[in-house]
């Protein structure tokens, strides 16, 4: 469905993007871990069941945390539980205080610490998710992070990895004016961005404005749905209208990754296992994305 390259592209009123092309992933589909919850979160044995169960239902990568490379030994684990599944984990999520000058830089020291482990053992991605506060941060705190970010994204891309930054709710308020700050005033060849289209929608704005806004800066999307405002205990039609995405995808030729991420919260109807609705969510992803 998508072409076979992506084009940064050159968008109104955003910073300019280089022409650099970025080869996409054979299978761009992968599922985050996050709704295994404990059982997911180190490399030991529920892990092992953790990713069998992943990969009966169809996938072949998966996306979890940048914690599994803390140590050499950690990273070895997960090495042969992935292979021993025939899975690749080739992005990773990290939190990180980016607009606290001090705090940021433990942070990045952090980040490069285990992201340079993780590119040793196959990594690609590095989603960052800058840590929210009570209420929004000020121009300064905002200036302060994208500059942070503009660090880390170099820093990464000389590991041969990509920075891309994730969003919850907090980043919406106000028309979104934290994710727009990083949009605008961050480098193009530097820093991407990870879509949470869900949290984008909770958040009181149009996830369909903010693909279209960033456009090809977007290298990874999380992929969850809703009906009435509450998470379906699978990806299917909802109140995101998927195909509608699909079809912006299709138009600035995406070539990222799409990154199914259950959740269930009070009030998900669960009528099925975790594994049939993991099943049924890549199928949906194939029906509507064409991947």
């Amino acid at each position: 469905m998508f072409p076979t390259l992506l084009l940064l592209q050159v968008f109104q009123g955003l910073p300019q993007a280089a022409e650099v092309v970025v080869l996409a992933p054979t299978d761009p589909v992968a599922v985050q871990l996050y709704v295994f919850g404990e059982a997911s979160r180190h490399p030991n044995e529920q892990l092992d069941e953790v990713l069998a169960t992943v990969k009966r239902c169809g996938y072949s990568q998966v996306q979890a945390w940048l914690d599994y490379f803390d140590s050499e030994e950690s990273a070895k684990v997960l090495d042969n539980l992935l292979k021993k599944h025939g899975l690749t984990l080739p992005a990773a999520y990290s939190g990180a205080n980016l607009h606290d000058p001090e705090q940021a830089e433990k942070a990045i020291a952090s980040i490069l610490s285990r992201a340079k482990r993780g590119a040793e053992h196959g990594l690609r991605v590095v989603v960052v998710n800058p840590d929210p506060i009570q209420g929004e941060k000020t121009d300064d705190q905002l200036m302060t992070q994208a500059k942070n970010l503009d660090r880390l994204g170099k820093a990464l891309a000389e590991l041969g990895l990509r920075l891309a930054i994730h969003q919850h709710a907090p980043e919406m308020a106000s028309g979104a004016r934290e994710w727009y700050h990083m949009l605008r005033n961050t480098d193009p060849e530097r820093v991407f961005f990870c879509l949470d289209t869900h949290w984008v929608l909770r958040g009181g704005q149009d996830p369909y404005q903010l693909l279209e806004d960033a456009g090809n800066r977007v290298i990874d999307l999380h992929l969850r749905n809703s009906t009435g405002g509450v998470w379906a205990e699978e990806l299917g039609d909802g109140d995101i209208d998927y195909r509608k995405v699909s079809e912006i995808l299709e138009r600035i030729g995406y070539r990222g990754y799409l990154t199914v991420e259950l959740a269930h919260e009070k009030g998900t109807q669960v009528t099925r296992s975790l594994e049939e609705n993991l099943k049924r969510s890549r199928e949906y992803v194939r029906e509507v994305f064409g991947r």
